[in-house]
């Protein structure tokens, strides 16, 4: 029975007539370049209401093109929540910046204009602000903070792609917004990333970069897309019941690791391996945020109206703590906090239960090998990835499903 309502960690979103928009792409030669690119800038310059957009291969690629835009004088320091996706602060190291970790809030994992401030030198060439997991940070207050100190702001939206304060996307306050259509995001492309700006000066650099930055071949994009289109497959609740939860219910058994991807060190290894530089979106990636960009709204309304049916559920669970509530949050991730102690026994009796749980990406990044000694701000108390959980609530999961889950925890909780 648990096959056939399991819940997987993550359902890969794509929107109807991918398939066809990848095979139609293949056969008449339009993966790498084509007029989809253009159109799909075009259309998500419009939907941000912003006066530039710029297409890039991946969301890692666009942060590279979005601070090799800023052109920030050579050895700037930049500040980063000290609580992120460490790849983010080796790219600003790659390139010749200085990593400065200030610390985050304890209950949403984001920074605002208090963590920063005290971090803020004569050198501080720009402020990186996350609205990490989807929940907006205090980017007005932050916006307001740089100008009065005359620094660049950059805004990570890779986890809050749709997400407005006041109205107002978020990627439009500061300089440059960075956004990224991988797999694992509400709005994934084929992979991809994109960064919006504001300067006509920044939009001039970014475009001359571009026309000499590389692009990767037809045949791994091609092989990209039809590897998405499989998780997309495989993450739909009876398949995933049928294929992948089996595999992960042996793996339980037998005491292996649960399919987890690389996270901290070995993640930046992998990164630095993969020989880093900005590279060009692709026509098959633009083909497939075209129709993206006509459903994304409704399914951010999705995903929060589940992680509020899942919070409620959860109400009055000590032994864990719900991301506190915002209208304006869609919930890229619903990142549940428990006990490190605690975390693993939690997610194992989930997996019993049919529910597939995934540990978090982001990490303390003072405490990986490549910015030990990096200059940070107190953090009291320290962020922990082994406290968190990643469920999934995207709307491919019905109410039930989230009310079930909710069941299952409080079971654990009182157990």
């Amino acid at each position: 029975m648990a096959i056939i309502g399991t819940i997987p960690r993550r359902a890969v979103n794509l929107p109807p007539g991918s398939l066809a928009t990848l095979l139609g792409s293949i056969v008449r030669g339009r993966v790498q370049d084509g007029p989809a690119v253009e159109a799909f800038t075009t259309k998500f310059a419009r939907w941000l209401d912003t006066p530039h957009v710029f297409g890039a291969s991946t969301g890692r690629s666009a942060f590279q093109l979005a601070l090799e835009a800023l052109d920030l004088p050579a050895g700037s320091e930049i500040i980063f929540p000290v609580f992120t996706f460490p790849v983010m602060p080796m790219v600003a190291k790659i390139l010749g910046y200085e990593p400065v970790f200030c610390p985050v809030d304890p209950q949403t994992w984001n920074v605002g204009p208090e963590h920063v401030e005290p971090l803020i030198t004569e050198k501080t060439g720009a402020v990186l602000a996350t609205h990490l997991f989807g929940r907006p940070c205090p980017i007005e207050d932050l916006a307001a903070l740089c100008r009065e100190r005359d620094v660049r702001l950059l805004e990570d939206c890779a986890h809050a792609c749709g997400v407005r304060v006041g109205g107002r996307q978020v990627g439009t306050f500061g300089d440059v917004g960075i956004y990224s259509f991988a797999q694992g995001k509400n709005m994934p492309c084929f992979g991809g990333g994109a960064i919006a700006v504001a300067s006509d000066a920044v939009a001039r650099r970014a475009r001359k970069i571009l026309e000499s930055a590389p692009i990767d071949s037809a045949g791994s994009l091609a092989k990209q897309g039809l590897s998405v289109w499989i998780k997309w497959l495989v993450t739909r609740p009876l398949v995933f019941g049928l294929t992948a939860y089996p595999l992960l219910k042996l793996k339980q058994m037998l005491g292996k690791d649960l399919m987890d991807s690389a996270v901290g060190d070995d993640l930046i290894e992998k990164f630095v391996r993969s020989d880093p530089k900005t590279r060009r979106l692709a026509n098959l990636q633009g083909a497939i945020g075209l129709r993206q960009l006509d459903h994304i709204d409704a399914f951010n309304q999705g995903a929060h109206q589940n992680a509020q049916v899942l919070t409620e559920g959860l109400a009055g669970v000590t032994r864990v703590r719900v991301p506190p509530s915002h209208g304006d949050h869609i919930y890229v991730y619903y990142p549940l906090g428990v006990d490190a102690q605690e975390r693993d026994s939690l997610r194992h009796h989930l997996l019993r239960r049919g529910i597939d749980t995934k540990r978090t990406d982001m990490a303390d990044c003072s405490q990986l090998a490549p910015f030990r000694g990096a200059e940070t701000g107190a953090r009291d108390p320290e962020p922990a990835e082994a406290t968190l959980l990643e469920i999934c609530v995207y709307p491919v999961l019905s109410e039930r499903k989230m009310r079930r889950i909710a069941k299952a925890i409080r079971e654990w909780a009182a157990s």
